[in-house]
């Protein structure tokens, strides 16, 4: 890699900045770069791609400092926020380097249904929900750059039963273990519908399906996939390490981006800015970027901006074949969507979980429900933490973890607010209501009941908090109305000609399933636009 961080960035000037190098931000600069513009990319954490990749850095969970979390590519600072709940302060699955957030993502690769952008009809009685009627585009118009997005990121797996695409790039995945085979045929014994999960791995022995930052390239991330090779084979430059403190505007369009970069403070200039700073952080910048034009934040005219926060919520279940077989094989292995709507209640996905039931798995996973719930988890001393893990070990040991995803809906309330007081610069503020308690509930239970004729089933998330941090989304949502909506059809913050955002921000609704193949698809679409619009 020659060159790709400038020397002088303040005295240039780029076609687009893209603030974040996420899934959206490193999609979308990818896809303008590949089209000839000129992209600058700002990244608040550190470049670990391309020649710059950091492999066996130490462990950020006995070592949470900020230039541990840093190296290994986490957000820096933790979390505040008022849930149902209580207050909480934690380190919440963020990412924070040249792939964003999908560093740490475990990579699974679905796409939305077409049911998921006709929201309104899926909860009729659910008034005090903020939904709308429909997306601003539709999910065929969504297929073609599902398609792209799912070539781009390399994704294997084959195709959904209930919603298949014969047309979908999906490469073909490597052979299920013994134990996933004799699940996939119980399954489908049960007149279920299960397919090979749809992943970005391309697994190359061996292989660990990373939940970190892959040290082989073996793992598609927004780094390697897209931000590594705009700025290898198109041209781009990145700025990393690089925080942007907020926006200046005219009033009708982005005039700068202030950033704070190697302890100074410097304004960087060009015709468009795509936002993917993420959906807590975005509409932070957005928030204090206030103007005269834009006294409650830059693009806010609808007060919308921050609002219906969105977070799905997540359940842990083994499910156990009732006889011992061999585990070895991938472990995202197997999804179904027969739960997404139960005698018309709007559920969700099952999917593995693509953790092994194993000490360290579950020691993890221990530690960070402590941090984001110690009320619920105070019983727990972490020297019982790891007697705890190793007896789940072997209680579970032979069943294979499956997660559910249920929709979260957005509420008004639900939000986040700009607090110069508190870590980043924000709090949220989340209500866990009774509707989607519910849900959750039922979902629980109709899987058990349903596959109990051929495994036994346990729920083994504790406690009745089961928010799911990593899939944030909503805070800046797309709409055809501006006095509703902060985004427009192609993204555009409304009244602002070159201002864009992303990333999951634009969600005007959550689905059932895993957002990061819609945010890519998405960004594919938008740059498109964007490209167009500058002429």
């Amino acid at each position: 890699m020659s060159g790709p961080i400038p020397s002088d960035p303040q005295h240039d000037h780029w076609d687009v900045i893209v603030v974040g190098t996420g899934m959206g931000g490193g999609t979308i600069g990818y896809e303008l770069a590949r089209l000839g513009r000129r992209v600058l990319f700002v990244e608040k954490g550190r470049l670990l791609h391309g020649r710059h990749r950091r492999p066996d850095e130490p462990d950020p969970l006995m070592d949470p400092t900020q230039d541990v979390r840093l190296r290994t590519g986490r957000w820096p600072l933790p979390l505040e926020g008022t849930t149902s709940f209580g207050d909480v302060r934690f380190h919440a699955p963020l990412g924070c380097s040249s792939a964003g957030s999908t560093g740490l993502y475990g990579s699974q690769l679905e796409r939305f249904r077409p049911s998921d952008f006709r929201p309104r009809a899926n909860f009729p009685d659910v008034a005090e929900a903020d939904l709308p009627e429909e997306w601003p585009v539709s999910h065929a118009e969504m297929v073609p750059y599902y398609r792209r997005a799912e070539a781009l990121y390399r994704v294997c797996g084959t195709p959904d039963p209930l919603d298949s695409d014969l047309d979908a790039p999906l490469r073909e995945p490597p052979p299920l273990s013994p134990r996933d085979r004799a699940l996939h045929d119980a399954f489908r014994g049960l007149g279920l519908h299960p397919y090979r999960s749809h992943v970005g791995f391309a697994y190359r022995n061996p292989c660990f399906e990373c939940a970190d930052i892959c040290p082989v390239q073996c793992k598609s991330d927004a780094g390697d996939c897209a931000v590594v090779p705009a700025l290898e084979k198109h041209g781009a430059s990145i700025l990393p390490e690089c925080e942007v403190l907020g926006l200046r505007s005219d009033g009708a369009r982005v005039t700068g981006v202030v950033a704070r970069h190697d302890g100074r403070e410097l304004t960087l200039r060009s015709d468009a800015v795509a936002l993917a700073a993420g959906a807590f952080m975005t509409p932070v910048l957005m928030l204090k970027s206030a103007s005269k034009r834009f006294p409650d934040g830059l693009g806010n005219r609808s007060g919308a901006v921050g609002r219906n926060l969105m977070l799905h919520t997540s359940d842990f279940l083994t499910v156990d074949p009732g006889e011992a077989h061999s585990s070895d094989g991938p472990k995202k292995a197997l999804a179904l969507n027969d739960f997404y709507f139960d005698e018309g209640v709007k559920l969700g996905t099952l999917q593995s979980a693509g953790l092994p039931i194993e000490p360290p798995f579950i020691l993890a996973y221990l530690r960070y429900a402590e941090e984001r719930d110690p009320k619920r988890w105070r019983a727990l001393t972490s020297r019982f933490l790891p007697m705890a893990a190793r007896i789940t070990s072997r209680l579970f040991g032979r069943a294979s973890l499956f997660a559910t995803i249920v929709e979260d809906l957005p509420y008004a309330e639900n939000r986040i607010v700009a607090d110069p007081s508190a870590p980043n610069g924000m709090r949220f503020a989340f209500r866990y209501t009774e509707e989607l308690m519910a849900r959750n509930q039922r979902f629980r239970k109709r899987v058990a009941d349903v596959l109990s004729p051929m495994s036994r089933v346990r729920v083994v998330t504790w406690g009745r908090n089961n928010i799911n941090y990593g899939h944030v989304c909503g805070t800046c949502r797309f709409g055809n109305d501006p006095e509703t909506s902060v985004l427009d059809r192609h993204n555009r913050v409304h009244d602002l000609d070159n201002l864009y955002v992303v990333d999951a921000s634009f969600f005007p609704s959550s689905s059932g399933t895993n957002p990061s193949l819609t945010v890519a698809a998405n960004a594919l679409r938008v740059a498109g636009s964007l490209h167009e619009a500058l002429g």
